[in-house]
């Protein structure tokens, strides 16, 4: 991985979005992350830097959170990522990254559209729903197998249900860290990752704890319905900036 002013441009913001999705302000942010790498390297190469880099995040993550999240949730939303993260390895090289990125992109345009024309009716918190939570996981297991872009998904189904900033952000950390965790011997089976891949990943953790230092400094700081306007908007442009990729 050569360091040069393509390195700055691309690799450096894309670990540090990464790492402030970790912090909980936003994951829906670090779609463009994957993309940004890409300029630089193959997808698989990119996929394969990213993936330590998340798991080393989720553990300075999880500790952060490990009192505040909703197990009755993950319960749901776990087990059927792994489903959808197996799918996704069994597929990964028969299906078209820009058309996984379009349907997410898709799918978030939409939710995040019609929660800023309905926003009034949007105050009352939704009720947990088993099979919402199975599809929105699922999807997201998968798409986070193929691209690293399991935020939009998981967004359709937690942030509907209004819950506790703090709830929210321990919630959605602590299924990524396990939707990470699976992932990871499924990519060294499928030789994505190896000890070069590693040690650039190694070299980029300052990067992610930049990241993360921002994204609680700002968590801390944002009032709760400003914090849920912000994910809705971010997951608004981040979708719409697939949408229009694609085309």
């Amino acid at each position: 991985m050569e360091i040069n002013s393509l390195f700055f441009i691309s690799v450096v913001p894309a670990i540090v979005l990464y790492g402030i999705a970790k912090s909980g302000l936003g994951g829906s942010i670090s779609l463009i992350s994957v993309p940004l790498m890409t300029i630089v390297m193959p997808l698989q190469q990119a996929l394969a830097i990213i993936l330590p880099i998340l798991i080393f995040s989720d553990i300075i993550a999880v500790y952060r959170f490990r009192r505040e999240f909703d197990f009755s949730i993950l319960k749901i939303i776990v087990p059927f990522a792994a489903v959808g993260i197996i799918i996704g390895s069994f597929t990964f090289n028969n299906f078209s990254e820009d058309l996984l990125k379009l349907i997410v992109g898709v799918m978030g345009f939409l939710f995040a559209g019609h929660y800023f024309l309905f926003k009034k009716e949007k105050t009352v918190p939704a009720k947990k729903n088993f099979i919402k939570g199975a599809i929105c996981s699922a999807i997201a297991g998968f798409s986070s197998f193929c691209v690293h872009a399991g935020g939009t998904p998981t967004s359709l189904y937690l942030l509907p249900l209004r819950l506790k900033k703090e709830v929210y952000v321990g919630t959605r950390i602590i299924f990524f860290s396990c939707v990470n965790l699976i992932k990871l011997p499924l990519y060294i089976y499928l030789s994505m990752m190896n000890f070069d891949t590693l040690y650039q990943s190694i070299s980029l953790f300052p990067l992610a704890i930049i990241g993360i230092f921002i994204g609680y400094k700002l968590l801390k700081i944002i009032e709760e319905n400003l914090f849920y306007n912000i994910l809705y908007a971010l997951i608004l442009l981040s979708s719409t900036k697939l949408i229009i990729d694609f085309i």
